[in-house]
């Protein structure tokens, strides 16, 4: 449960920051005290301040930690926004051996605790970054997976071989990805497995029977497979979701 300590801001120090593609810089952070990190929950995020100065100055955003639960060190995975003021701040401005000012772990979208039951993922673009870190907790608790990604092409295609690597040592991970617009260099079956959307179709031919769905992504995509699960049967209990901005109820959108 969270306590008023989580809300505090403290300083950060940026140990790397890696260009995952296009679109995606992630920032790896570790305490500038050299304190133990309160070990995140799989799926929680962090509030950052990083703008120092200008009219800009104190503007806070909440980004999901994208790594493994009990990490030494804390990643957050930041696409750049067209009108994004902190997004592009971070990627412009912030570089390795820099301070910024983060919360503690927060928010309710979890993992479900105490659960053997085949687990699904599915993330549209940079909603990949809480489930991945779901992702981790899910393999090696040994539950059944299927973890699906839904991106433009490959210039956008986010943590492509952190899976590949991932898959290869946990043999309870099945995967799929999807590409809305290949580019012309994109192959299928070798960058992509299929081309177009996470259909009703696909999801009854592949989905596991009992399975428990975790997404997360863009409105729209999000609004799909809600209707889509909702249409196909899965209870509201087993829908489980986080909105990028104020919270809504997709059964009402």
């Amino acid at each position: 449960k969270e306590s008023d300590d989580d809300f505090i801001f403290r300083e950060y120090k940026v140990l790397n920051k890696v260009k995952e593609n296009d679109f995606v810089t992630s920032f790896y952070l570790k305490r500038n005290d050299n304190k133990k990190l309160k070990e995140h929950k799989a799926g929680q995020f962090v509030s950052i301040d990083a703008i120092k100065d200008g009219a800009n100055k104190g503007a806070i955003r909440q980004y999901s930690l994208s790594m493994k639960p009990g990490s030494d060190n804390y990643r957050i995975s930041v696409k750049r926004e067209d009108k994004g003021i902190v997004s592009s701040y971070l990627h412009d401005n912030i570089n390795k051996g820099d301070i910024v000012k983060l919360t503690n772990p927060l928010g309710e979208f979890l993992l479900k605790e105490n659960s053997n039951r085949p687990v699904v993922f599915l993330s549209g673009g940079i909603g990949v970054t809480p489930v991945l870190s779901m992702l981790y907790k899910a393999a090696e608790e040994g539950r059944d997976i299927l973890f699906v990604q839904a991106v433009l092409n490959s210039k956008a295609h986010t943590f492509k071989e952190e899976l590949r690597i991932l898959k290869e040592k946990h043999k309870n991970i099945k995967s799929a990805v999807f590409y809305q617009s290949p580019l012309e260099s994109d192959k299928i079956l070798e960058d992509y497995d299929h081309l177009g959307i996470v259909s009703k179709e696909w999801l009854l031919n592949n989905m596991p029977k009992m399975g428990e769905f975790y997404f997360c992504g863009p409105l729209g995509f999000m609004k799909h497979i809600n209707d889509t699960l909702k249409e196909i049967g899965i209870s509201k209990e087993d829908r489980n979701y986080e909105m990028f901005g104020p919270s809504k109820d997709l059964d009402e959108i």
